[in-house]
């Protein structure tokens, strides 16, 4: 970067000197006055923000010509209206008295519409003018000349109120044009180095994006960061990032002042359309810019919607090159998602197969000696001894057999209310019947912490009743308020006398840290009732 600011820098410099010098010269203009231009246009051309640099121009073109109103008006894409007016001698109070930014009617159009330098020793006389708003300073005297880049006209000088004279003369035309032909280099120094930085900076905002979507971090997360940087570089009052979410555009990300809310389904008909093209695409009077996520020759796999993007003197946003490079990472980063899924079911296959061709047949072998032993034995507490050790390698068996059931199951998110189902469902193995589940309130108000502890509940819930219940029924309540309270119900013999602690007294611990409860016990009518209740409120 420093380099190009360097090259820049020297542009042509020196030449552009010689060329004002000589042109100058040859209009037989006072040696103090090419002094005072050569050292104007090297206070032009010694910045290359493009603000700062029109701000000279004007402040030069007026002590250089002595006018106490200056102007740069710059043409918009069209070639035929003001869209930017730089002004020197007016205040900014005035200047928000007097109204909007002229178009680029009356004499300011005369140059626009003829494109050289004009000299009118009256405005209010020339059958161009339109007169001044209201507020607006006395302006007698005017003189206009065009700023080009490349043969190509970028603007408009324009100065009033000659001092020390009753109107601008030969001389002031020579030297504002000669400023002209040197703002005309500066102005494309400027641009070019505008351009530049530009580009550097969203060549780091696409980097930065690629790099963490491949890192692993969620979609939603950078897509956020992305929105608020594309706003930075835009100045877009508000950004949103869609994408297709089943059948619906749904909002993933938002940042700044947008109408649209994360997770809202996209149903506006721009937006929709937007999505089958691959070119950015504006409305509104450029209030609303729409950028397909789309690599060419592929459809779209998002949208990036920039809401009331001001215009900027030479900016120049590279969105439809930046959303193609969005949509390379996006689907680098789900090649890459989908490929460690499909690892990780290769792994659970592994180790699913391991375990029920070697764990499984070997606990099942030491189950069937223990039952013969336990038929030869005549002492009546080993052979009850062994039977229960026999009941406790069936329940491990069923516990394994479990564990080889979810290591098949998809990965990926699901709500709580599913966990828990899917829970209860696979219950059912070592239970040997499913269980009853009932479920109120909504288990999205529950925090992921609190979340983890419920579901280790409610499974050392049902893993206690299917090991020593030996029940024909089993529920599972979830209430979620104030608290959340789970409650595991079984019509079994309940609990032995000494149960081991291991897994209630975690329960406890896991209730207790968080202000709640955990008790056990009798059940009415029979059996053994599990209740833990956590107050939502201290979560």
């Amino acid at each position: 970067m420093t380099d190009v600011v360097a090259r820049l820098r020297g542009l042509d410099l020196d030449d552009l000197l010689e060329e004002v010098r000589v042109r100058a010269g040859t209009a037989r203009v006072a040696q103090g006055r090419i002094t005072a231009l050569l050292d104007a246009v090297v206070a032009v051309s010694s910045d290359l923000d493009l603000a700062v640099v029109l701000r000279r121009i004007v402040e030069s073109a007026c002590a250089l010509v002595d006018a106490a109103y200056g102007a740069l008006g710059v043409l918009g894409p069209n070639g035929e209206e003001l869209v930017e007016f730089v002004t020197h001698g007016v205040s900014d109070e005035e200047r928000a008295a007097i109204g909007p930014v002229p178009h680029g009617k009356g004499l300011l159009g005369l140059i626009i519409r003829s494109p050289v330098p004009q000299r009118v020793p009256r405005i209010q006389d020339h059958p161009d003018s339109y007169g001044f708003p209201p507020n607006h300073p006395v302006m007698t005297t005017f003189m206009g000349a065009p700023v080009r880049i490349h043969d190509q006209v970028f603007g408009n000088l324009y100065l009033t109120e000659k001092r020390g004279a009753p109107e601008f003369t030969e001389d002031d035309e020579v030297v504002l044009t000669a400023l002209a032909a040197a703002a005309g280099v500066a102005i494309d120094n400027a641009r070019l180095y505008y351009q530049a930085r530009s580009e550097k900076q969203w060549g780091e905002a696409t980097r930065a994006l690629v790099s963490d979507l491949l890192q692993g971090r969620s979609e939603s997360e950078v897509l956020g960061a992305t929105a608020e940087r594309v706003c930075g570089l835009t100045g877009a009052r508000g950004c949103v990032v869609a994408l297709p979410r089943g059948s619906d555009l749904t909002v993933v990300a938002t940042h700044g002042q947008t109408p649209s809310r994360l997770g809202e389904v996209v149903t506006d008909p721009g937006w929709l359309a937007a999505m089958a093209g691959t070119d950015a695409t504006a409305q509104d009077g450029d209030k609303v810019v729409m950028v397909p996520l789309a690599i060419r020759g592929r459809p779209p796999v998002g949208l990036l919607v920039l809401h009331e993007v001001p215009q900027r003197l030479g900016a120049s946003y590279p969105l439809t090159d930046f959303g193609q490079r969005v949509a390379v990472g996006l689907t680098a980063a789900g090649a890459q998602r989908e490929r460690a899924r499909l690892d990780l079911l290769e792994d659970r296959d592994r180790i699913a197969r391991d375990m029920h061709d070697h764990v499984i047949q070997r606990l099942f072998a030491t189950g069937l000696s223990l039952q013969t032993a336990s038929r030869l034995t005549q002492h009546e507490s080993v052979r009850g001894r062994l039977e229960e050790a026999v009941d406790e390698v069936d329940a491990v068996i069923k516990d394994i057999r479990h564990t080889i059931f979810a290591l098949h199951r998809e990965p990926g998110p699901r709500s709580l209310t599913a966990e828990i189902s899917a829970i209860c469902e696979s219950a059912t193995v070592t239970l040997g019947f499913a269980p009853t589940l009932t479920v109120q309130g909504s288990t999205s108000a529950i925090p992921e912490q609190v979340a983890a502890d419920l579901l280790a509940v409610i499974r050392e819930g049902l893993s206690n009743a299917a090991r020593h219940a030996h029940s024909t029924q089993v529920s599972v309540r979830v209430d979620v308020g104030e608290e959340v309270a789970v409650e595991v119900r079984d019509n079994g013999r309940g609990l032995p006398e000494a149960p081991a602690r291991s897994g209630l007294d975690n329960l406890a611990r896991r209730a207790t840290s968080r202000g709640g409860t955990f008790r056990t016990g009798p059940a009415d009518g029979g059996g053994t009732r599990l209740c833990w209740a956590v107050p939502l409120r201290h979560a």
